[in-house]
């Protein structure tokens, strides 16, 4: 019967341990956390860049156009 019983407690504690390692394990947290900022970013940079088109609908064409310009005037 204490065979039996020790065969029993130690099957238990193998899995709890598994389960504690399963729970810890984070390998590709720092992949996904990365991603995921950088796809909010865009979404945000996106969402500014339309706001500020829809506000002041000839920013980007004058700030391209004075750009090119400005770039001409060097070459």
């Amino acid at each position: 019967m204490r065979k039996l019983v020790r065969n029993l407690k130690e099957k238990v504690n193998k899995a709890i341990a598994k389960a504690v390692c399963f729970r810890a394990d984070v390998r590709g947290d720092l992949a996904v956390n990365t991603i995921g900022g950088i796809l909010i970013a865009v979404v945000i940079i996106g969402l500014l860049v339309v706001a500020i088109n829809n506000f002041f609908p000839d920013f980007f064409n004058s700030m391209f156009r004075s750009l090119s310009t400005k770039l001409n005037a060097n070459w």
